[in-house]
């Protein structure tokens, strides 16, 4: 998991965490959930290659800017982790009492 923070984590002026946001956790936020590790059996034998994915929550104040910082994350990735497999859009919605948008999104890759 730490190749996938190191990917994002200049991303959101360093506001990104593992599972959950701190109380005092500033907007733009990204929060990463790993889902899945698994090896994976490949020309190189059992164990050798193994696929992980993880979800990625952004919040933002804005919808626009959930979506840009979204947009961020999968190049970011996608300069860093070459083996970025499948993006597969999660939910959004929108916390009324917070008043923040939440856009998640899943990320398979292998390492």
């Amino acid at each position: 998991m730490q190749d996938f923070y190191d990917a994002i984590k200049h991303l959101a002026d360093g506001e990104v965490y593992a599972l959950v946001a701190p109380a005092q956790a500033q907007y733009p936020t990204l929060v990463y959930t790993p889902i899945d590790s698994a090896s994976v059996v490949s020309l190189d034998g059992p164990g050798a290659l193994k696929r992980t994915r993880v979800q990625v929550d952004a919040y933002a104040r804005t919808l626009v800017a959930c979506e840009q910082l979204q947009d961020q994350v999968l190049a970011a990735l996608l300069s860093d982790l070459t083996t970025l497999a499948d993006v597969r859009m999660g939910l959004s919605d929108f916390d009324e009492e917070a008043r923040v948008y939440r856009i998640g999104v899943d990320y398979t890759y292998y390492r």
